[in-house]
């Protein structure tokens, strides 16, 4: 009797629990007047069952069972464990309570997060009615999911692509239930790719607002890397099922003064390191659960002191829409064959990642010293306010989105209140410049000298790890000098398998 009772209790304390977090997912959602697509809450069952007899899906497995003799009932649950590993299941409780307090909780913890909410609003009013939104976003970080759902949480959910590193307990439970889909990294199967494709199309088709990482992976060097068109022709190819609905490109750009990989990608920038023995991660996994719990506790120890310090500022930008249809021979891309259609979607990823997102990659203030440290010739405070100063004036001459938060806002005002004045505004604009640039070295030198990138003397700084400031350098560098996104040499371009790839 007394397990039923337990039983019993567990099951009415759990319901409630459930129903209380249901209950503050919908106020959200009323609160905020979000709105959701029908196609947020597709059942997995039907989902699966739905691309099963998916005539092209039908065709790939024909022709995998010709080409490799397999018998096609393995070859169709080859695909329902496909469907299973991609397919998410949305949760508004997951999304808008669970998973928007830990990322509350966590982005706090690090950053001080800039959204440009005006430009989002914006880049929506530009969105035609029954259009398929697909958000387009450059990748700096694992950490962009969550930045960029945070981010958005009152304006609009949306189904991210996730790299297979995610497909780990308890991740894969939470990724899958705030409804991001996994795509597997340099997979050759070509009736995973007929699956994914499908898959994506499905979801597209019936309403879901889709966002995926044009890149397809992380840069090694900070500057924005070639794109990856595989899921970009996936969506492309929408129009062949629904060919007067419009497809339309919302570009997202994302930056941060700090990116938590960011030692582990420069390491690898000459190429990915060999793989690492058995014996060696045994004893890494040794060593996290060592000083995991005592990272924990210093951290908590730093908040309750309040001796905390963030990592500084991570932003995300909205860009100039893109209709298909306006993109030259866009109306009828989806009709060309794969080689016909290749180059097309080439060139429109290129105008989409180097012109589009590149336009609006956040400008923030590590990235502005590390830039200004390459040009100043001896790293004296003096000489590195006056290249602040000069690259902040490049980056405002070419309408760059400046993501500088909230210690600048007393500067903004001012800077305001004095293009508003008609005597001596040039003077007072001069005296604000340097205010500015000054505040942006003493923020930026915090966060780069407590990590031993950089070493303070009594009248500058010196450079302690170069490739670590190049890498933050480049990630504004195609602001000022763009010929560097199209002409990059071979080695930059060589990095880990293409995530979309086929």
């Amino acid at each position: 009797m007394g397990l039923v009772g337990y039983e019993l209790v567990r099951l009415a304390v759990v319901g409630f629990a459930k129903k209380l977090i249901r209950r503050g997912a919908i106020q959200f959602l009323r609160e905020h007047r979000v709105r959701l697509e029908s196609a947020r809450f597709i059942d997995r069952v039907w989902m699966r069952e739905r691309l099963a007899w998916d005539p092209e899906i039908e065709a790939a497995i024909l022709d995998a069972a010709r080409e490799t003799g397999e018998p096609i009932p393995s070859l169709r649950q080859r695909v329902d464990e496909y469907v299973e590993e991609i397919a998410p299941y949305f949760s508004i409780s997951s999304y808008y309570q669970l998973g928007g307090n830990l990322a509350k909780v966590v982005i706090n913890f690090c950053f001080e997060l800039v959204v440009d909410h005006g430009g989002f609003d914006r880049q929506a009013k530009r969105v035609p009615p029954g259009a398929i939104r697909i958000y387009v976003i450059n990748h700096r970080s694992n950490f962009d999911p969550v930045i960029l759902a945070f981010g958005l949480l009152q304006h609009v959910s949306m189904s991210y692509a996730v790299g297979e590193w995610a497909l780990v307990w308890p991740l894969s439970t939470l990724f899958r239930s705030f409804g991001s889909y996994f795509v597997r990294r340099g997979e050759e199967d070509p009736l995973y790719h007929k699956t994914l494709e499908r898959f994506v199309q499905l979801l597209a088709g019936h309403g879901a607002v889709t966002g995926f990482f044009i890149e397809g992976g992380l840069s090694r060097d900070g500057v924005l890397r070639r794109p990856k068109t595989g899921l970009l022709d996936y969506l492309v190819k929408v129009r062949r099922e629904y060919p007067d609905r419009e497809v339309i490109f919302l570009p997202v750009g994302i930056n941060y003064d700090r990116v938590l990989e960011d030692r582990y990608l420069v390491r690898e920038r000459n190429g990915r390191r060999p793989k690492k023995i058995l014996l060696l991660r045994l004893w890494n996994l040794v060593a996290i659960a060592f000083w995991l719990p005592i990272l924990i506790a210093a951290n908590v120890l730093k908040v309750a002191t309040r001796s905390h310090k963030k990592f500084g500022y991570a932003a995300i930008s909205f860009g100039e829409p893109l209709k298909i249809t306006d993109w030259p021979g866009g109306a009828t891309l989806h009709e060309l064959s794969a080689d016909e259609r290749k180059d097309k979607v080439d060139a429109l990823a290129e105008e989409l990642l180097y012109r589009r997102i590149g336009a609006v990659v956040p400008v923030m203030p590590v990235p502005v010293l590390c830039l200004a440290l390459l040009r100043s010739s001896n790293g004296e405070n003096s000489d590195l306010v006056k290249m602040i100063r000069e690259v902040i004036a490049e980056f405002r001459l070419l309408k760059a989105p400046m993501a500088f938060g909230e210690a600048f806002e007393g500067i903004f005002r001012r800077r305001q209140q004095n293009r508003a004045q008609t005597q001596m505004p040039r003077v007072d604009e001069d005296l604000i410049d340097v205010e500015e640039a000054e505040l942006v070295l003493e923020l930026a030198q915090f966060q780069l000298v407590r990590r031993r990138i950089l070493r303070k003397r009594p009248d500058g700084l010196d450079v302690m790890d170069r490739p670590m400031v190049e890498y933050y350098a480049n990630s504004v560098i195609h602001h000022l000098s763009p010929e560097l996104l199209t002409d990059r040499p071979p080695e930059v371009q060589r990095t880990e398998p293409d995530v979309q790839a086929r």
